[in-house]
């Protein structure tokens, strides 16, 4: 008997040593000796100045390693964690099927973040009961101003698995990597993400580190400075939140139309990109994606709405190059034009002018904002030939409405310039005179962003020049040094005569000098702009009157511009709301250059 159970325990023994050995060897191996990645810093982000916009902060962070927790201790392991962390294991089990890593019982998968210090050094104290429980401290994403600049920032996120497997496998990220969900953070995620580290460690039966065998040191990403100014950008912010109405909506543009750089941009209502990096926020960003108002929804480049006769600008432009008007074109406005319908003489549309004008040149219809001056140059009237739907959609699309900009921001809009052929293929209906009148003072059916609009102003501030807009300056090294410039680029030359723009520029100039919106001119400094004021389907008023958008885009100095102010209110006028909000903001502009008379 004794001979047989020796005989047994030998043909154990070399069935592990000898058919096994290597697999057990190897398994060994691997238990002993663990492999780590070490995250890389994310870039910082700053504004011109140098001001910290987004920034790394250490927090606390509880993992656990699958592998080195014994089957049989599970639930047992589980319960305990799932006390000291104020949840269950059922919440903990839930968590870990949403982010192991199928196939890697090594991965360690994070189950919360931004633990409090004293917790952190309670689960470590009570390690030795807590087998596969790992804290570790990593960065989480700050950003300082709270909801002032989120819709340019934007925000991390971690891909879900489709998305990882798609996409950012094969870039080098892990499963639990955050990544840029929008904003400067998703267009530079390349330059700010860096590249991970690894370490070599030597672990106990338990996973736990016994010694370090070797390391890689992650290495940061690169620092993004912005061409923002923080404080104009607070200062905007600040005077368009306070004359919204309740519920209403809008968004402001301030920028350098020599360079392009835009230095302020604002989208009202807002949300704090703080939410996205807090633990257990599922319940805030939820309220968020709930929320009526949009607060995530960029209104300053990805809002379409009708423009008004801010439009009037690209109607003059093709008008003026044509030579189907000059400076001294004169039209009058009797308060409106009788349009004769096309099928019965008899009838007749009223095609309404905001007042009786009288007699304008261009100067002057262009300064007054006359419907009846522009749906003429636009579509003609009587013995007067108009550009026609066709030239009207050509100059459109020159001085940039119909196509994105190419901000380097993600998810803008292109906006809608309608042609006869549109119209048929949406509506099953034929182009008529009336739909070129509506299109020539910014209603009807084409749509325009606020940035286009801005982008339209800088170009005739930059007499002709249409520079492609650009919220990044330059990404920097950890020294401060440039890597990469963004570069100024030109879009392209609109190509219309000098004199073109010189008119253009008069009419804007005079628009600030007339009786409606004199009052609010800024003392020694003249400004050059236009107001508009867009009807949109809802509730008529008492007086049978639509809602209306307002709108006013301008430049400072007239003579010589140096920045471009856009404003858009979605429940307001022109030059009633819209003009003093800009010029606050021109102020703001001037007091920060010293230049405010």
């Amino acid at each position: 008997m004794l001979i047989l159970a020796f005989s047994f325990l030998a043909l154990g023994l070399w069935r592990l040593q000898l058919v096994q050995g290597q697999a057990h060897g190897r398994a060994a191996e691997r238990n002993a000796i663990r492999l780590n990645t070490i995250p890389a810093p994310r870039g910082v982000v700053y504004d011109r100045g140098g001001q910290i916009l987004a920034e790394n902060a250490p927090v606390f962070v509880v993992s656990l390693v699958e592998a080195d927790l014994p089957e049989n201790r599970r639930v047992e392991v589980l319960d305990r964690l799932a006390r000291l962390l104020g949840t269950t294991r059922t919440a903990l089990e839930r968590t870990l099927d949403q982010r192991r890593v199928p196939g890697d019982v090594f991965f360690p998968v994070r189950l919360r973040s931004h633990l409090e210090r004293s917790l952190a050094l309670t689960l470590e104290q009570e390690g030795w009961e807590l087998p596969g429980v790992r804290v570790s401290v990593e960065s989480a994403r700050q950003y300082p101003e709270g909801d002032l600049l989120s819709h340019v920032l934007g925000y991390l996120t971690q891909p879900s698995p489709g998305e990882f497997e798609q996409k950012y496998r094969g870039e080098g990220y892990s499963i639990s990597s955050l990544v840029g969900a929008s904003g400067v953070e998703a267009t530079y995620e390349s330059a700010l993400r860096g590249s991970d580290g690894a370490r070599l460690s030597e672990v106990d039966a338990g996973g736990r580190p016994l010694g370090e065998l070797g390391v890689v040191p992650p290495i940061p990403g690169g620092n993004v400075k912005l061409t923002i100014d923080l404080n104009l950008q607070r200062s905007a912010t600040n005077i368009l939140r306070a004359k919204l109405q309740p519920g209403s909506s809008g968004a402001a543009i301030l920028a350098d139309p020599r360079t392009g750089e835009i230095l302020a941009l604002v989208s009202l209502p807002t949300f704090d990109a703080n939410v996205f990096s807090r633990p257990d926020s599922e319940g805030d960003i939820l309220t968020l994606l709930q929320d009526p108002s949009l607060p995530l929804f960029h209104r300053a480049i990805a809002g379409q709405y009708p423009p008004g006769s801010t439009f009037k600008l690209a109607v003059g432009i093709g008008a003026l190059q044509e030579g189907v008007a000059s400076r001294n074109t004169q039209i009058r406005s009797e308060g409106g034009l009788r349009v004769p319908n096309p099928y019965n003489p008899r009838l007749f549309t009223w095609f309404p002018d905001w007042a009786v004008l009288g007699d304008m040149n261009f100067i002057r219809g262009l300064a007054l904002s006359s419907n009846v001056y522009f749906a003429t140059l636009a579509g003609g009237f009587g013995d007067f030939q108009g550009l026609g739907v066709d030239r009207v959609a050509q100059y459109a699309r020159l001085v940039g409405y119909g196509a994105a900009t190419g901000i380097d921001l993600p998810s803008e809009e292109a906006g809608r310039v309608p042609t006869p052929t549109w119209k048929v293929e949406n509506f099953g209906e034929g182009w008529l005179t009336g739909d070129t009148y509506n299109m020539a003072v910014g209603q009807g059916f084409v749509l325009a962003t606020p940035l286009q609009v801005a982008n339209v102003t800088n170009a005739i501030a930059n007499n002709g020049t249409m520079m492609r807009p650009h919220v990044a300056q330059a990404v920097l090294d950890q020294g401060g040094r440039t890597i990469e410039a963004v570069p100024r680029e030109v879009i392209r030359q609109l190509g219309v005569r000098s004199d073109v723009i010189q008119v253009i520029r008069e009419g804007m100039i005079s628009t600030l000098e007339q009786d409606r919106v004199r009052a609010f001119q800024i003392p020694g400094v003249k400004v050059a702009g236009k107001t508009g004021t867009a009807e949109y389907v809802g509730p008529r008023d008492a007086a049978g009157n639509l809602p209306t958008h307002g709108w006013f885009t301008g430049f400072a100095p007239a003579e010589d511009p140096q920045v471009t102010v856009t404003v858009f209110l979605e429940k307001g006028g022109g030059p009633t709301d819209a003009v003093p909000i800009a010029m606050d903001m021109l102020r703001a502009y001037l007091e920060r250059k010293g230049g405010a008379g």
